[in-house]
């Protein structure tokens, strides 16, 4: 426990200057200064601590930016006693000088930043956080030329500048402490820098490690996750040229080996099976999901971890790694972002102490803007033993993998892989940021040689309907209830049906959530006292230009013509309903937690919403070696199954159900994970057609067995069957032909024609998203209806 206060801390009262400095106007801090020593102690350091970000709040107008500078460096630093100059602990320049005026061209401005850098170390001995991000002239080379002093760097922010750092620069003393470090869009090679300066070695303190847009290839990364091992926690590779090769060292080197899945939830998330220890290469090992046996509180999911006790007598305090003891999911999300990391650091006298723990590995991934498959993010998921907090992969190719020579279709997304979000598989999952498919089941779809219009309407229409037949789960707030924030990337701004129902629907299933949130904290469940889960609390919607404005690849239509909304009536850039004005503070901490507790606050109480959607699709029957059909009219969200056409050999007058039917396959030992030859049976469909059925998804393993009928060389790829693949009709805890499945998602090629090459496609039915979701929101506020949560709509670039 802490040490006792001595008698003089105890019978001291608390000074009331301390307790209302936190309230006084910034304007006010200078005057305060002056009124004698006491206040002096007080202010000084408030006023000093940032003092570009200071004089901003001041008043100092942005033209004068670069004036005010000179003379501080020059004149007034040189007048001020080295104790006040101590006070400075952070120079952000990320909102300073950036424009030119007067006199004073922007590379002046430059050229006078550049030049006080070499000084810092030695006139402000107290520095410790420095951000240049914005400043592209800048040259940050001299900081490792400065002055040896006793004080070190914890936070330095490099992104974007234009100069190539060299290889030696992280060796320089003034950066032996960095525990957040930022090298985003900078020239030069990241390999020569890992192996002279980027390393544990010069850099032990580093905990946050952010290199995006460096090409940094699947080689590199190999050697960075090996250099580091685990000693980081965040590391954001985005828009480098990385693919799958790379995950594997990601899982091996940088993510702990002890892991969060556990059979200790059984009751309420199921348990994972590893059925003999067998598995691929390619997929890893086979395991199954086993769904929890027996009736249960339906609340029970929304109650927290019980506390973990250690099984060592007289050492209190949290367990130890090898514990393993997943998180309870009830504290504040941990942010890895510079703001974030520039305020723990000031507040604190010292290096944080959670920034020194052990090397527990990566929680926090960024992967957006690379070339990874979704079978590669699935294994990642499944591999890396639960581990990850925060996960960002917004471009991942989902076009099956047999579909390799049809080079005019790429689909992306994430339409399969909800299952793999459960708490059973992504145990300390708090934060995620994927494409809107994983929610709305409607991939990006581009063709070459056919519009974005088209490509949109047959990805809403037959490509959807395909994926909701193959993999009908598609993620809802309940999948993962310690999920609290979601960003959705990639949302078309206009929609011909199938995205806004998805995203109306998912708001919807959101406030059914909430009510049952409030349902288990208010006592209903057997009347104990447990902590509860606080449920999805922020949704982020980022939506892509507008394909009718000159992004719709030929596309040369008036909007006029259009039938829909006015872009002018939708507001992008503020929140939809942030809920209490408090919410925004609930945003956690770097290195500790000061966020939400988890309580109501000014959240309303919500209940389940009922939208009936529908949408229509024409398609006819043939295709690329493989048979894709959809109903004449398709409900969305329903499983309408297809006729086989009457030249099928699998076709059967029996009109009973059929018994499964299996084939017992052989891996090699090439393709073994273990290396050995083994053989297992794999489903392979009904003995014969099954009729449609209200309660079961025939039509889903009717075209897998029609699949592997016509096509033998989809006999290739096993994979264990997932909880879509049961939900679609295959008998539980079975293996299944993977191409087999997943070539019914592909389009037709009588669709492929109707989209026509190089043709407009009509603009007929869509609609506006954004504005869809703002009406929905108002029709719904002040009702059961309505989400209480952060809802934040932002237009891309």
């Amino acid at each position: 426990m802490e040490a006792l206060p001595s008698y003089e801390q105890a019978i001291t009262h608390p000074d009331w200057l301390h307790l209302v400095a936190p309230y006084v106007p910034v304007v006010d801090w200078p005057r305060c200064c002056l009124v004698d020593h006491r206040f002096y102690l007080q202010f000084a350091p408030r006023l000093w601590q940032d003092p570009l970000v200071n004089i901003r709040r001041l008043g100092l107008h942005p033209n004068d930016d670069l004036a005010w500078y000179r003379r501080f460096m020059s004149r007034h630093v040189k007048s001020v006693r080295p104790r006040t100059r101590a006070y400075v602990r952070s120079l952000d320049f990320r909102d300073f000088a950036l424009r030119a005026s007067g006199l004073y061209s922007s590379e002046a401005s430059e050229r006078a930043i550049s030049e006080s850098f070499k000084h810092l170390p030695e006139i402000f001995p107290g520095l410790i956080c420095l951000l240049v991000d914005g400043h592209p002239e800048l040259d940050p080379g001299s900081l490792a030329s400065a002055p040896q002093t006793s004080q070190s760097l914890q936070l330095l922010d490099l992104a974007c500048c234009r100069h190539e750092l060299t290889p030696k620069i992280f060796g320089s003393s003034f950066f032996r402490d960095l525990v957040y470090l930022d090298i985003s869009f900078i020239p030069g090679s990241v390999k020569t820098a890992i192996q002279h300066s980027l390393n544990p070695q010069t850099l032990p303190e580093l905990r946050v490690l952010k290199a995006r847009g460096r090409e940094v290839d699947n080689a590199t990364a190999s050697l960075l996750f090996q250099t580091f091992g685990r000693q980081l926690w965040s590391i954001d590779l985005s828009h480098n040229k990385l693919s799958d090769d790379v995950l594997a060292d990601i899982v091996e080197h940088s993510i702990s080996r002890f892991t969060f899945h556990t059979d200790a939830h059984f009751a309420t998330e199921g348990r994972l099976i590893s059925p003999k220890n067998v598995g691929t290469r390619e997929y890893g090992p086979f395991e199954f999901i086993a769904e929890p046996l027996g009736p249960h509180n339906a609340l029970e999911k929304y109650l927290a971890d019980s506390p973990s006790y250690s099984q060592r007598a007289g050492q209190p305090g949290p367990p130890q790694e090898y514990e393993a003891v997943r998180p309870d999911g009830l504290g504040p999300l941990r942010h890895d972002d510079a703001p974030t990391a520039k305020k723990d650091l000031l507040l604190s006298e010292a290096l944080p102490q959670s920034a020194g723990l052990g090397y527990g590995g990566l929680t926090h991934l960024h992967l957006n803007g690379n070339r990874f498959t979704v079978s590669g993010i699935e294994r990642l998921l499944r591999t890396s033993r639960g581990r990850l907090e925060h996960l960002e992969c917004d471009t991942i190719l989902c076009t099956p993998a047999h579909a390799a020579n049809l080079k005019r279709i790429k689909m992306f997304g994430l339409p399969s892989s909800a299952p793999l979000l459960r708490p059973l598989v992504s145990s300390a999952l708090r934060s995620l940021r994927a494409h809107h498919s994983l929610v709305t089941q409607v991939p990006a779809l581009s063709i070459a040689g056919v519009s974005r219009v088209a490509a949109a309407r047959l990805s809403e229409g037959m490509v959807c309907a395909s994926i909701r037949r193959a993999y009908p789960l598609p993620f809802e707030p309940d999948t993962n209830p310690r999920l609290a924030s979601l960003t959705l990337t990639g949302i078309p701004a206009r929609s011909a049906g199938a995205v806004i129902e998805g995203l109306v629907r998912f708001l919807g299933m959101a406030a059914v959530q909430r009510e049952r949130v409030r349902g288990a904290r208010g006592g209903v469940v057997g009347g104990r006292g447990a902590a509860v889960l606080g449920g999805l609390r922020h949704v982020r919607l980022e939506v892509e230009r507008d394909f009718f404005d000159g992004g719709g690849g030929g596309d040369d239509l008036d909007a006029s013509s259009m039938g829909g909304d006015d872009d002018d009536d939708v507001d992008y850039d503020r929140l939809l309903d942030p809920g209490g004005s408090d919410f925004g503070q609930a945003t956690g901490s770097l290195f500790s937690s000061n966020g939400d507790d988890g309580g109501d606050g000014a959240f309303g109480i919500t209940s389940r919403m009922r939208i009936s959607t529908s949408t229509s699709t024409s398609t006819n029957a043939n295709s690329l070696g493989y048979k894709h059909l959809a109903s004449e009219h398709t409900q969305v969200g329903s499983h309408t199954q297809p006729p086989l056409p009457s030249s099928s050999p699998f076709l059967s007058s029996s009109a009973s159900l059929s018994t499964p039917t299996y084939t017992t396959h052989t891996i090699p030992p090439s393709s073994s994970l273990s290396g050995n030859l083994f053989s297992i049976p794999v489903y392979t469909g009904p003995s014969s057609p099954l009729p449609p059925s209200s309660t079961t998804n025939t039509a889903a393993i009717n075209e897998y067995a029609w699949n592997l009928h016509q096509d033998p060389s989809l006999r290739t790829t096993i994979i264990p069957a997932t909880p879509n693949h049961v939900a679609a009709g295959v008998p539980p805890l079975s293996f299944v032909y993977h191409d087999a499945w997943d070539a019914m998602v592909l389009p037709s090629s009588s669709a492929l024609k109707s989209c026509g090459v190089g043709g407009r496609g009509s603009r007929k039915g869509f609609r506006d998203v954004a504005m869809a979701i703002k009406e929905f929101r108002m029709q719904t506020r002040g009702t059961r209806e309505h989400w209480d949560g952060r809802l934040e709509l932002v237009r891309m670039g």
